[in-house]
Formats: C-alpha cells, sequence, structure tokens
C-alpha cells in the first residue's frame, strides 16, 4: 500500500502517530529487569531455581495488576542502588526505605511494608539487653543498610559489615561477633528456623521506618504500580500474603503507612 503525504505539517504527524504506534507496541510486550536482593528471608530468598519470599509473591501479584512483564535480577543488597541509578534494573524491591529513597534520588512507590530493627545476641549474654548496651560492643550487619546507618551513629561502637545478612548471622553462632542489629522480621526469621537455641532477640523493634518499591526519577511505572498496590490491598492478597510470611496480620493498613509517608513529607518541605 502507497501512502501519499501532500505537505511538511503531513510528514510531521505521519512520524508522529508511527512513533507513537510503535511505542505503544513496545510497551506491550517489554519485559523489565526487577532487581531483588539474594538472600534474605523470609522478604527474598532461592529455593533450587525458584525465587521465594513476601517482596517475591508480592511483587508478582501487583505486576499481574499492573499487566508488567519482567525478569528477575537477584544482587547483593549494597548493588541495588547503583543497579537502579545505572539502569542496570528498572526497579527494585528489596526492603529499600523510602527516606533512603528521597535521599539518594531516587523515585518510590506508595509503601508496601513498615517495620524496623531489633537485636540479636548469644542466649547466654546477659549484658546487652538493648540498644544503649551497644556501645564499645562489636556489632554485626548489613553493609549499607537502614541497620548500618543506625548503628554507625552510636558512640563507640565497633561495626562489621556483611554483603550478606546470613554472614552475620553465623559469626554470632561462632562468637565472633557480640551482637547483631537487623531488621527485626528477619530476626525472627533466624530464630524460628536457624538458631539451634545459641541466640536470642533483646530489648523492642526501635527505628521504625516504610519500605518502597524504587526506581530511577520520571520512570513509566510508578503510577501503575501504585495503583496495582492499592488494589492488592483491597482485595486481600497483601492480608493473605502478610499472614503467611509473619505469621500475623499487619499492624496498620497500607493506606495508614500511606498517609504517614505524606505527613513526613509535608513536614520535611
Amino acid at each position: 500500500m502507497k501512502i501519499r503525504v501532500r505537505s511538511k505539517q503531513g510528514i510531521t504527524l505521519l512520524v508522529v502517530l508511527l512513533e507513537l504506534l510503535a511505542s505503544t507496541g513496545c510497551a506491550k510486550n517489554e519485559s523489565i529487569k526487577v532487581g531483588i536482593e539474594k538472600n534474605s528471608r523470609p522478604f527474598s530468598y532461592t529455593e533450587g531455581e525458584e525465587k521465594k519470599g513476601f517482596e517475591v509473591e508480592l511483587w508478582q501479584a501487583i505486576a499481574k495488576k499492573a499487566k508488567i512483564e519482567y525478569e528477575w535480577v537477584a544482587m547483593e543488597y549494597g548493588e541495588l542502588n547503583k543497579s537502579v541509578k545505572s539502569g542496570d534494573v528498572d526497579l527494585a524491591i528489596a526492603g529499600m526505605t523510602i527516606k533512603n529513597a528521597r535521599k539518594n534520588n531516587l523515585d518510590y512507590s506508595s509503601p508496601y511494608f513498615q517495620s524496623g530493627e531489633a537485636i540479636l545476641t548469644a542466649s547466654d549474654n546477659e549484658v546487652i539487653k538493648g540498644k544503649d548496651d551497644l556501645a564499645q560492643k562489636v556489632v554485626a550487619t548489613r553493609n549499607g543498610s537502614t541497620a548500618y546507618h543506625f548503628a554507625s551513629e552510636i558512640k563507640g561502637i565497633k561495626i562489621r559489615s556483611y554483603a550478606n545478612i546470613s554472614d552475620a548471622y553465623d559469626d554470632l553462632k561462632n562468637k565472633t561477633v557480640d551482637a547483631v542489629v537487623f531488621e527485626e522480621h528477619s530476626i525472627q526469621d533466624y530464630l524460628q528456623n536457624s538458631t539451634e537455641g545459641k541466640a536470642k532477640k533483646v530489648g523492642e523493634a526501635f527505628n521504625k521506618d516504610s519500605y518502597a518499591i524504587v526506581a530511577k526519577k520520571r520512570n513509566m511505572y510508578m503510577g501503575r504500580i501504585n495503583k496495582a498496590i492499592e488494589a492488592v490491598s483491597k482485595d486481600g492478597t497483601y492480608e493473605a500474603l502478610y499472614t503467611k510470611y509473619f505469621g500475623s496480620k499487619p499492624e496498620k493498613l497500607l493506606k495508614n503507612l500511606k498517609d504517614e509517608m505524606e505527613n513526613d513529607i509535608e513536614h520535611e518541605s
């Protein structure tokens, strides 16, 4: 079929239409890269060739609602920020806090989780009973995490950081560190499945913050993702996944977390 264009304006319009059609077609078939952490039970981990965990299943539900095709890219936590900024991955869902996303100039979704830090120590340790007892102690945590930044602010603390939190837990079991400071649900999962009675959680959870999916600024996905987060919250999917992995219903609805986030942003500006 021959198409005749009678003017420069017609040529311009034809080019715009062709580009629009091309971009629409690509968007339908495009598979994006989603970064997750390699080994962070119960949020994301691998058994055999299968990706499992709360964040894995939550993203699967979100992607289905948002009609997003994707492939997983598993990496160490410390690599995620760089990979999002460089474009090596399009998004990341890996326990990344909204505060750090703002600080790192990334775009972030509505919050999908709230958590805090907790302290793990040897079961026979009678000295460490809370965060005020960590000064002058050797404390293990994951490099680049919220827990790492928090621990860094404690005067006299001796931080030992790890790319993989399971290595920190191993060193605590071997008594080469005095304590581990890390995300409370990870610590609870470790206590239930791996400690062999050699560790205990002490004190209350502290430093509460919210997690979000992150991407580069001005990305094309967050609108659909936020609508999908709202949808999985309303249809019961979120509550079911939360209960499956954490043994109870969430303390706060996602809407409440979003309201808190917006209030924090308003007070910052």
